[in-house]
């Protein structure tokens, strides 16, 4: 990456830390302290190209115009800081014209509790009910999201921050973060069209990104369907702490996702609850997008085949 900052580089009253372990991508993301302060944000850093527009200084941009919607507003969707800019009003995005490449960035909310990754493994020592709970949580900004029209299209542990360190008796918050492939479905962009993790995309979204004569013959990708496909997959890992698509064989991936049966034996046994767990993430990885149920019905079954509450808190 161009745009590497070290401990104790200065950006407008910022002061870098640490690269943050969700780093990744296109962009990096920094801890910084706030000059004079001991408060603590996150700096999302494009790889900013010195000498050409770059997609990535795009899709910061685009980022940042969602997250600065009024109407986008909600806990578990990482919240955006104006940037103070002396002599003039605080922007939400800003070019760091003092470094090299002078890179673009904004800055967020500082989440404490890690990312989903990180904790994957901490989290299977807790009980399913807290592991259904938690899948519950991330529902609802997702929900909210679709509600606006919009897919996330990049659901994956690392864009999963909690807000605070999880605990077995205490309900997670986990916040969603990194909305640069975001969309509609109907603003079309190469780089969002044709960017994706592959372990979470679902079999649609992988076709039309293949060099296979174009795309023409292909129905439009249903972004929503895509989102619930990702959803499934997150899922299972979090029920089993494994990777449900895992290797080093990508091409092998590619097509186990398109073609093959997912295997479901890693999912915990429990007599009244497996075989529920096993249909309901057969309908989220369906391989058919118009036969996967919508996010509505998903938080609808979740609640009734899992009736909550489903935490005892101290």
């Amino acid at each position: 990456m161009r745009n590497d900052l070290s401990k104790g580089t200065l950006l407008n009253g910022f002061v870098i830390e640490k690269p943050l372990s969700n780093s990744g991508g296109m962009a990096k993301v920094y801890l910084a302290s706030v000059s004079n302060s001991k408060c603590k944000v996150a700096i999302k850093v494009a790889d900013t190209d010195p000498n050409v527009p770059s997609p990535e200084d795009m899709l910061l941009q685009w980022e940042a115009d969602l997250l600065t919607k009024w109407d986008w507003r909600h806990p578990g969707i990482v919240r955006i800081l104006p940037i103070p800019l002396q002599g003039r009003k605080p922007e939400y995005v800003a070019r760091a014209i003092k470094l090299n490449h002078q890179p673009w960035y904004m800055v967020m909310e500082y989440l404490r509790g890690s990312s989903l990754m990180d904790n994957l493994k901490e989290i299977q020592k807790y009980p399913l009910e807290w592991k259904l709970e938690l899948f519950y949580h991330i529902l609802l900004p997702l929900a909210f999201i679709h509600q606006k029209g919009y897919a996330h299209r990049d659901i994956k542990p690392d864009n999963i921050v909690f807000r605070t360190q999880i605990s077995p008796n205490r309900p997670p918050e986990p916040v969603f973060v990194d909305f640069a492939l975001t969309t509609n479905g109907k603003e079309r962009r190469e780089i969002i069209d044709n960017s994706y993790t592959l372990e979470y995309a679902s079999p649609e979204r992988i076709l039309r990104g293949m060099p296979i004569g174009g795309d023409e013959d292909l129905a439009p990708e249903n972004v929503f369907a895509s989102d619930v496909w990702s959803l499934g997959v997150i899922l299972y890992e979090i029920l089993t702490g494994k990777l449900l698509f895992r290797g080093n064989n990508k091409e092998k991936i590619r097509t186990t996702i398109i073609r093959e049966q997912v295997n479901y034996d890693d999912l915990p046994y429990t007599e009244d609850k497996s075989h529920v767990l096993t249909a309901f993430l057969r309908s989220m990885l369906n391989k058919d997008a118009e036969r996967r149920p919508s996010l509505k019905e998903v938080l609808y079954a979740l609640e009734e085949k899992f009736l909550p509450p489903r935490i005892a808190v101290d």
